[in-house]
């Protein structure tokens, strides 16, 4: 049983692709080049918006002020001259010249680029909750048919189910406000996976996550057996590939190294199912970080049709590609080069979701 349950589960995890009401969408106030403090600022959001219901810190500790702080025209959030939200600075984002020393990773077009853990993004960022009238015109996640029957029906009859997880710092729950011991506290993806299924089917679910940050897939393979040597996994959910990509592995030896973790786990539990996931984009502005991610979830789809009814594919890198045609990257990070916020972190829960419920 997973503790500290949110009271608002529900709303956190209401996919994103349905219903007319948006809740906590994160983003950032950046001024883009050219824009300055007396100028009004756009924020894009993912619907054409009919009425702003919040605006809040991405901590929760302040509400905005309607008018004053932000104001709604034809569908957009703005942010006007003299609002309390707080705004970086473009030569803050893109630091050239002095400054640029506090900083580890290169920017596109010169110097380097705003980075920060913890809360450096979260203390920075804003929530807006909101009711709109449009449809949904990007991808959807949907459920794969005929897969995860044994799983499915573990959960259907309220019956114990061990659910690992194994990957890199994205499955750690890296800059989840609950894991940086920041408010609100929103539990990380993997938590809020299982609180929502224990709520929705009532089963005793044992949680067992031995991600660790900063590893690839070759490492996956190597500790995979000790880690999980004492463990009978019904379904296991698997996901590295953005270290990988980042250090130019190559996408035939990720995809081998995957399918060696499938073949691991069903050396300890033959029944065991998958949930193989692809990854979310780097910040496409942080060039050392951004190689042949996008590779990857087609080979992860064909081991998943390979393996049939037991492996079921996670699309994260097409979910973020579709909300990035609609945000910038920096309105979903929590670190500004590769780990999500809360709000990205519940569209992975959200998308983990849709295949199980």
């Amino acid at each position: 049983m997973i503790e500290n349950k949110p009271n608002d589960l529900q709303k956190l995890l209401a996919p994103v692709w349905r219903g007319d009401t948006v809740y906590e969408e994160s983003f950032f106030a950046l001024m883009p080049r050219g824009v300055t403090e007396d100028d009004a600022l756009e924020i894009p959001l993912l619907y054409h918006a009919d009425e702003i219901l919040s605006v809040t810190t991405a901590t929760r500790t302040e509400t905005l002020t309607a008018g004053k702080d932000y104001c709604l025209s034809d569908g957009k959030l703005l942010i006007p001259a003299g609002s309390s939200v707080y705004r970086m600075k473009w030569e803050e984002y893109q630091i050239i010249g002095e400054g640029e020393d506090k900083f580890p990773f290169l920017c596109e077009g010169g110097g380097k680029i705003f980075f920060g853990e913890g809360d450096t993004m979260h203390s920075r960022e804003y929530l807006v909750t909101y009711r709109h009238s449009d449809a949904w015109e990007g991808f959807v996640p949907a459920k794969t048919e005929g897969t995860l029957p044994r799983t499915k029906a573990l959960l259907a009859e309220g019956k114990p189910v061990t659910f690992c997880w194994f990957g890199d710092s994205i499955t750690t729950g890296a800059n989840s406000s609950a894991t940086i011991g920041a408010a609100p506290f929103i539990p990380m993806f993997p938590r809020l996976v299982t609180m929502a299924l224990e709520d929705h089917f009532g089963a005793e679910i044992t949680y067992i996550n031995h991600a660790v940050g900063g590893t690839v897939s070759r490492w996956g393979c190597e500790k995979l057996p000790e880690f999980f040597a004492d463990t009978k996994p019904d379904i296991m959910f698997i996901a590295f590939g953005m270290n990988d990509a980042s250090g130019r592995v190559p996408a035939e030896d990720f995809i081998a190294n995957i399918r060696t973790m499938v073949e691991q786990t069903r050396a300890l539990q033959p029944d065991c199912e998958f949930l193989l996931c692809s990854t979310t984009l780097p910040n496409p502005m942080a060039p050392t970080f951004c190689y042949n991610h996008t590779a990857h979830e087609p080979l992860l789809a064909a081991l998943c049709e390979e393996l049939g009814d037991c492996a079921a594919l996670i699309p994260m890198t097409t979910v973020h590609q579709a909300l990035m045609e609609k945000k910038r990257f920096y309105d979903m990070t929590g670190n500004n080069i590769n780990h999500p916020c809360d709000f990205l972190a519940r569209v992975y829960a959200q998308t983990i979701l849709a295949q199980l419920i």
